[in-house]
């Protein structure tokens, strides 16, 4: 049984989560049409996503103060990412230092940075991300202020443990004053995203669209990719669904560059749908946590095998071959009776 704190800051979200629980719903406004009479005998669920190849299109999204779960942290989740063969992505808001986490497995992983106020910390934080190995950034754009997550407050005082955590990644710079370190940038610009690619060398993923505007926005400033979340409702509450605003930013796009998209999803027909309406990959967050919390790597590891071995009988099911046969003839909006 998780305690009161751990389950609070993993089963919750923003005012009155009705975002959070809107992301599940809105999967749901899509039914599956499959073609039962295929005659495909076999499913392939691998895919490449920016040069690395995984077992299927699903990838563990970044979350921070995975100590609160288990005490293998996020060591322990990255294992279990390796041991299912996808791809781990490291926030900057972890428990253990990113160097760390980038050690305890030999599987690709990306790091995730929450921009600092301060710019020389963004800086180290950068620099110290690619010495490490991470091979992509990704910039969360929608935590320029935490959220009204009430249930966290009502426990700590506060919305968010992660202070309460004591932060792996402290500034190893002189000079840097580690509590203004915290403060995360209010005026967050493309400048900024410029800054994480241009510091690194490395392509930058910018996360949290959930707007038309802002995913072209991502593409003209040179992104590699758009990931498509609303921080699983715990961000902004009444937003749109990341499966609501999927279709309208794919045809935007129109495979310019991949798209990645997270909040709500638990099944392998949640993943098969996602990729039916444009997603290059689904993001896995609460499921790992509770994997993590279960069983450490071997939990994170079991709800790999849960999803896909739902995937392959969707696609089996549903006549199709491959991910990447898998397009919108496959899905339909639910028109209830």
């Amino acid at each position: 049984m998780l305690p009161a704190v751990s389950y609070a800051y993993v089963a919750g979200g923003a005012g009155d989560e009705w975002t959070m629980r809107e992301n599940e719903a809105a999967i749901n406004r899509w039914v599956i049409e499959p073609n039962f009479v295929s005659g495909h005998p076999t499913t392939d669920l691998t895919t490449t996503l920016f040069g690395s190849r995984i077992r299927m299109p699903v990838i563990t999204t970044p979350m921070a103060s995975h100590a609160l779960f288990n005490t293998a942290a996020e060591a322990g989740t990255a294992r279990g990412t390796e041991q299912a063969g996808s791809i781990y992505v490291s926030s900057s808001a972890s428990s253990q230092d990113l160097e760390t986490i980038a050690a305890s497995s030999n599987g690709p992983k990306w790091f995730q940075i929450y921009f600092p106020a301060d710019r020389g910390y963004a800086r180290e934080l950068l620099q110290r991300a690619k010495a490490a190995g991470y091979k992509m950034i990704v910039i969360t754009v929608d935590a320029t202020v935490i959220s009204n997550r009430e249930g966290s407050t009502r426990i700590l005082g506060k919305p968010s443990p992660n202070s309460v955590m004591h932060g792996g990644n402290k500034p190893k710079t002189p000079g840097i004053n580690p509590e203004k370190a915290a403060l995360w940038k209010a005026d967050l610009n493309w400048d900024d995203v410029a800054f994480c690619g241009a510091e690194t060398g490395l392509p930058v993923i910018v996360k949290s669209i959930i707007s038309v505007r802002n995913a072209m926005q991502a593409v003209e400033h040179g992104c590699a990719g758009v990931w498509i979340s609303n921080h699983g409702g715990r961000q902004l509450d009444n937003t749109s669904a990341p499966m609501t605003a999927l279709p309208r930013i794919a045809d935007a796009i129109n495979g310019r560059v991949p798209i990645i998209v997270d909040g709500g999803f638990r099944r392998g027909q949640d993943v098969f749908r996602a990729l039916a309406l444009g997603a290059s990959a689904v993001a896995l967050g609460r499921p790992i946590l509770y994997g993590l919390s279960l069983g450490g790597a071997s939990g994170v590891r079991s709800v790999y095998q849960h999803l896909e071995t739902e995937l392959q009988m969707v696609m089996q099911l549903s006549g199709v071959p491959s991910i990447k046969d898998i397009t919108r003839e496959y899905v339909a909006p639910h028109l209830p009776a």
